[in-house]
């Protein structure tokens, strides 16, 4: 069992201006800490696992598959397997990225 430095690693991509950091990977699950700060936009594409995007810090907007859906702190979305998607509309947005694998 792994504890994972989710708030470190979220303030140090902070500092940074932003990013993307893996804190677990195992066979059936990444765990990561995603940074966006503006004016820098949300550059991702599809990916091929579901995913689930916990607002640890900020707001924002999630676009996926043209519905927009507010997020903010203490909020989750799910975006499915090859769905587009992207975040917009944050000053400071982070988020814990759960990717689930077959």
């Amino acid at each position: 069992m792994d504890a994972l430095e989710v708030e470190s690693v979220r303030q140090r991509l902070f500092a940074a201006n932003g990013g993307y950091e893996i804190v677990h990977n195992s066979p059936g699950l990444e765990v990561g800490v995603y940074v966006l700060v503006a004016p820098e936009p949300d550059h991702q594409v599809a990916h091929a696992d579901d995913e689930l995007y916990v607002v640890l810090a900020g707001s924002g907007v999630l676009t996926v598959e043209g519905e927009t859906i507010p997020v903010e702190e203490g909020k989750a979305a799910f975006v499915p397997a090859g769905a587009d998607h992207r975040f917009t509309g944050y000053e400071g947005l982070s988020v814990l990225v759960i990717f689930a694998r077959p």
